[in-house]
């Protein structure tokens, strides 16, 4: 059985599994289902998410890793994979307009600690870290673990009341140790595992629901002129609504 990693070997495979050995940017692409949750119920699977990230690790000078990731996402009908722009949610009956998303996230990546860029907001709180999951049969898997909480806001003359809100994001990234045993230069594949446990988004029409949603994703690493990599039409939806997604960070 492996040893569990020091911290310096901890962060070098993490950022050597997740990047690319030139420092150039690379890509995600993804597959998945949100599910929600009422408390006390079953869960029920939703919509498909398809989407696509782009990512680049930066060293810094004390040995720490800026982070800087960009994605979009689609929420997409069960049976026929369209990206939906009327849908009735099953858990209240009632038709919402699915809020497609394009997103940033900018961290640090310190020993075994992952770390917000910026200071946070007021009433929100963050703890993020790095961790060895399993070693087996040859394979490698590290995770990165992020939950944020957001304190309850009372109503004001100008802000309506917001409840406690809870997000978290675990991620499982998985090569093999033939993969890292090769020469620094070379690249590492690298695959993912993403899901969340998250309070009731916007648009689904459920804040006052107690309960949760769950993004359950799948993908692999790409390098950034790989457009052979991204399916056709997510590739086109990409072009036409998020061009600069496709370019180089």
């Amino acid at each position: 059985m492996r040893r569990p990693p020091n911290d310096a070997t901890l962060l070098d495979n993490f950022v050597r599994m997740r990047s690319s050995p030139d420092g150039a940017t690379v890509r995600w692409i993804y597959s998945g289902v949100l599910v929600g949750k009422i408390e006390g119920e079953v869960a029920v699977p939703l919509t498909r998410i398809e989407g696509m990230s782009r990512t680049r690790a930066i060293a810094r000078n004390d040995g720490a890793w800026d982070w800087h990731l960009e994605e979009a996402g689609y929420y997409c009908d069960l049976a026929s994979g369209q990206v939906l722009e009327q849908w009735l949610n099953p858990l209240t009956g009632r038709k919402v307009a699915p809020v497609h998303y394009r997103s940033a996230q900018r961290l640090v990546f310190r020993d075994n600690a992952v770390l917000p860029a910026t200071e946070m907001p007021g009433g929100a709180h963050f703890r993020g870290e790095i961790t060895q999951l399993a070693s087996i049969a040859g394979t490698l898997a590290l995770t990165e673990d992020l939950y944020v909480s957001i304190d309850a806001r009372a109503a004001t003359a100008t802000q309506p009341a917001r409840p406690r809100q809870l997000a978290s994001s675990l991620a499982t990234f998985t090569t093999t140790y033939a993969q890292l045993a090769q020469p620094r230069n070379q690249w590492v594949d690298c695959q993912f595992t993403y899901t969340t446990l998250n309070s009731f988004v916007g648009w689904l029409d459920m804040r006052d629901t107690v309960g949760i949603q769950n993004m359950r994703l799948v993908g692999v690493k790409c390098r950034v002129d790989d457009d052979a990599a991204v399916p056709s039409w997510l590739r086109e939806r990409l072009t036409k609504e998020h061009p600069d997604l496709l370019n180089p960070l």
